[in-house]
């Protein structure tokens, strides 16, 4: 039972590392989409 719950574990974090990556790069690409449009208006 042990190892199923360092699998469970490994699982749940890596699932919450991978959407906290998602996140990360959605709001990266979203500054970025962002200063391109000031540049444009300028």
């Amino acid at each position: 039972m042990n190892t199923e719950m360092v699998l469970v574990g490994i699982i749940l974090f890596s699932g919450m590392t991978a959407g906290a990556v998602k996140i990360w790069l959605d709001k990266r690409k979203e500054k970025q989409n962002n200063e391109k449009l000031d540049d444009f208006q300028a």
